[in-house]
């Protein structure tokens, strides 16, 4: 297969994962977290540079956990888009059970071929979806698309920690724990032996810096959090951008 099957491929296992996973998904993640994921959605938003956004996009938004977070700050849209059909539909039962604030609109979309005009947002944010992404330069291209000029893109994703005791620890728990009492309560082991070995090879630091620099993003940020566990990842949109986006190759 030429890079293009290889990259339809992989999107399409894992949309598969994800819809099979779709039931015990918010369990898990909260469980194997310990509910850290929480603070890392609400310390990431508080770190928001473009002012009082108002058009607010989540990329990869799952059962909407991080669509909700960025409805609380009140803006005037949410939208959220996601591959897996599963895991929209809990989204969606989410929000009916309860109601944000400010409506959220949950569709099925690709990352890497949204459905939106050009500069339609203000923020565009992804929670622990980026990785997962077919061809991530594309998705990057696409997010520097819908927004507009003064916009931010804010990423956050899993790392591996730098300290090496810790980094033993993580590595252990990551590849020995989670696929064990993940496959267990899910009855999908094979799901979260991938989330490790896609941790292990996305671009982390400031690597993925360069993927935003590559994508037409300036002023962009990397900060660790919870001892380099959860990567935050920032970009502006130039105020004065050029009217075509820099495109995925």
């Amino acid at each position: 297969m030429d890079n293009k099957d290889n990259i339809i491929a992989r999107k399409q296992r894992i949309q598969g994962m994800f819809n099979a996973i779709a039931r015990r998904y918010d369990l898990l993640n909260h469980l194997l977290s310990g509910g850290v994921d929480f603070y890392w959605r609400r310390r990431g938003l508080g770190r928001v540079r473009c002012r009082a956004p108002q058009r607010v996009l989540d990329l990869a938004t799952g059962t909407a956990d991080f669509a909700l977070a960025a409805a609380r700050r009140q803006p005037r849209r949410v939208v959220g888009v996601d591959v897996a059909v599963h895991m929209l539909r809990l989204g969606l039962a989410k929000l009916r059970r309860r109601p944000p604030a400010v409506p959220i609109q949950l569709m099925g979309g690709d990352a890497e071929a949204l459905p939106f005009r050009d500069q339609s947002f203000d923020l565009v944010i992804a929670a622990f979806g980026v990785r997962n992404f077919g061809h991530i330069p594309t998705g990057l291209a696409e997010a520097w698309r819908v927004l507009r000029p003064g916009g931010e893109l804010l990423i956050l994703d899993f790392a591996e920690p730098e300290t090496p005791l810790f980094r033993q620890l993580y590595r252990f728990y990551f590849t020995r724990v989670l696929p064990l009492v993940g496959g267990l309560i899910s009855g999908q082991r094979q799901a979260y032996a991938y989330l490790p070995a896609s941790v292990g090879t996305f671009a982390q630091g400031r690597a993925f810096v360069e993927l935003l620099d590559g994508a037409g993003f300036v002023d962009n940020l990397h900060t660790s959090f919870t001892l380099g566990v959860c990567a935050l990842y920032q970009g502006l949109k130039p105020a004065a951008a050029p009217i075509d986006a820099k495109e995925g190759v």
